[in-house]
């Protein structure tokens, strides 16, 4: 591995809301990963608000990856797409780097929905799609929303039984990825992440705040990222990523900070090193 890991990080941008690659940059490049991004769309805003712009890049992006075709990474981290036909592109390079560079690894924040819905941009189709992407990835990060639209399982709100949780896993890796992290699993006054390598399950949790913000999904993945970048266990990641949005969470809601600007986390960027060597260790 270089000395500073690169990852590809393929998203949109979103102007306002704290989501994205406006989140994966930051995190990644205080984490000691160069951060090579990619975007799939601009938006004014993130899609939990009531109004905003939408500009769709999918015919930019063959030619974007075309120019990359020289590159490699040590990692790909793939979130929201805004078309179908940015799926099959972005699978199309997934491919390209693989047999390029076989020891690349890919994360895939599949950003299809929350809440029981799918995104208000996000199609059938696309949800169709989504299902042979996820077949190249190493990792995924689904929530409990996105969990039902890729296995079909009946979404039940939050508040799942581990072992629902780990059936759940089991039925994701029969789409052909290589490992599971399930996020935002409420068990009373706790909210979690499990993950599943097709072996062994873990839950990991935190305390559960009384406000839920938006972007923590890819405040997540971002971490989760920058730490396995490092060389870290699946689990030890999923412990990063989960105490630092704990962190950042509770001194969020002590700023008062409304839900859909999501949360505070550049005032604590710094403390990342301290998660990524010092409380947890490799």
């Amino acid at each position: 591995m270089r000395r500073v890991p690169r990852a590809a990080c393929i998203n949109d941008i979103s102007g306002f809301g704290r989501c994205s690659l406006t989140t994966a940059l930051p995190v990644l490049s205080v984490m000691g990963v160069q951060a090579c991004p990619a975007p799939t769309a601009v938006l004014s805003k993130h899609t939990g608000f009531s109004e905003f712009s939408f500009t769709d890049l999918t015919d930019a992006l063959p030619h974007y990856f075309e120019t990359w075709r020289d590159l490699d990474f040590d990692w790909i981290y793939s979130g929201f797409l805004g078309a179908v036909g940015q799926i099959e592109t972005v699978r199309a390079f997934f491919k390209a780097q693989k047999e390029k560079h076989p020891g690349v690894r890919i994360l895939l924040d599949p950003a299809m929905g929350d809440g029981g819905r799918r995104y208000s941009t996000y199609t059938q189709e696309m949800c169709d799609a989504m299902r042979g992407l996820v077949s190249e990835a190493g990792v995924i990060t689904p929530n409990l929303t996105e969990v039902s639209l890729l296995t079909g399982l009946p979404y039940c709100g939050e508040a799942v039984t581990l072992s629902e949780a780990e059936t759940m896993a089991e039925r994701l890796m029969t789409l052909g990825c290589g490992s599971v992290v399930i996020t935002g699993i409420v068990r009373e006054d706790a909210i979690g992440n499990l993950t599943y390598d097709g072996r062994d399950a873990h839950y990991l949790s935190v305390h559960r705040t009384e406000s839920l913000f938006s972007g923590t999904g890819d405040l997540f993945a971002s971490v989760l990222c920058g730490a396995l970048a490092h060389g870290l266990s699946l689990n030890a990641a999923a412990k990063i990523a989960g105490d630092f949005i704990s962190e950042v969470t509770q001194y969020t809601l002590k700023q008062g900070t409304p839900v859909e600007e999501g949360v505070l986390f550049e005032p604590l960027l710094t403390v990342l090193e301290g998660y990524l060597h010092g409380k947890t260790g490799k």
